[in-house]
C-alpha cells in the first residue's frame, strides 16, 4: 500500500478518542495519513520500518501529541524531525529517530 484511500482517511477521522498510533513495516507507504492533525486526542505516534515515507504530513501534527518515535524510516524524515527540534514551534515532547 502506497497511501491511504480517501475512505480510510476518513474513517481514521472518526476515532477522535484516538490516543496511540502506530504504522509498522509499511515498506511501499509514502506518506502518512493527511489528517493526524484532527486527531486532537493524539498523544503517541509511532513511525517503525516506513523506508517509504520521507515527510511528516503538510497540515503538521496534532497539538496534543506528547510523543513522537521514528525508527527504521527514511534519511529525510529523520531530519524533518530533528528540524522540528530546533525550530521556534519546536517539539515540546520526545522526538526520537533511529
Amino acid at each position: 500500500m502506497e497511501r491511504f484511500s480517501k475512505e480510510q482517511e476518513d474513517a481514521l477521522q472518526l476515532l477522535s478518542s484516538l490516543q496511540k498510533l502506530e504504522f509498522w513495516s509499511f515498506k511501499d507507504l509514502q506518506q502518512l495519513p493527511a489528517g493526524l492533525r484532527k486527531l486532537t486526542s493524539l498523544k503517541i505516534l509511532l513511525v517503525n520500518c516506513c523506508p517509504a515515507i520521507s515527510s511528516l504530513p503538510n497540515d503538521a501534527l496534532p497539538d496534543s501529541l506528547e510523543m513522537l518515535d521514528v525508527y527504521n524510516c527514511s534519511e529525510e524524515l529523520k531530519q524533518q524531525c530533528r528540524g522540528l527540534e530546533g525550530t521556534d514551534n519546536a517539539l515540546e515532547f520526545p522526538c526520537t529517530f533511529f
